[in-house]
């Protein structure tokens, strides 16, 4: 550039200067105005909620103490907070629920229960295949003993063996 600037006349570095000095000064402006037209963006302050207002989790969300370890105890198996379907077999059949033999599968001990399962007019039972279904009390009459089935609850049954029902599925013929 320095040999450039040798080979031209005054007039023509005079003009080249200033050239420079202008493109410096656009660059300058430029900058200056991008700056000022970002929007500084602050963190949000993360608020804490007092206790008081700490939202109560809805009793059917709950969990239950059943085969729960006791404080300090480590749990047999991690399990999920909200459980909301097990396996068992049918043992007896009532007008209202069913006692089955659980599986142990919503319980932290991962050891069988009985369970009492609370059908209601809501609830549907499933033949096997899921091809016919039985409505509310109505599937009572199409268990035995000794049927096989998965049971799907609307509430946390985790550590619980009284629970309402949606539906019952047999797994046998």
């Amino acid at each position: 550039m320095f040999k450039l600037s040798k080979s031209l006349n005054k007039t023509q570095q005079n003009i080249l200067t200033v050239i420079l000095i202008l493109l410096d000064l656009f660059i300058i402006i430029f900058w200056i105005n991008f700056g000022v037209g970002l929007k500084k963006i602050t963190p949000s302050k993360i608020v804490e909620k007092p206790t008081s207002e700490i939202e109560e989790i809805p009793e059917e969300l709950k969990p239950g103490e059943v085969g729960e370890p006791k404080e300090g105890e480590k749990p047999s198996v991690e399990l999920p907070p909200v459980i909301s379907n097990t396996l068992g077999t049918v043992q007896e059949i009532k007008t209202d629920r069913l006692i089955v033999s659980g599986n142990g599968s919503n319980f932290s001990d991962q050891k069988a229960r009985e369970l009492t399962l609370i059908l209601t007019e809501l609830t549907t039972t499933f033949e096997l295949g899921q091809k016919i279904e039985h409505k509310g009390f109505e599937g009572l009459k199409h268990l035995k003993i000794g049927d096989e089935i998965s049971i799907a609850s609307p509430e946390n049954i985790r550590g619980k063996t009284e629970f309402t029902v949606d539906y019952i599925n047999k797994l046998n013929p």
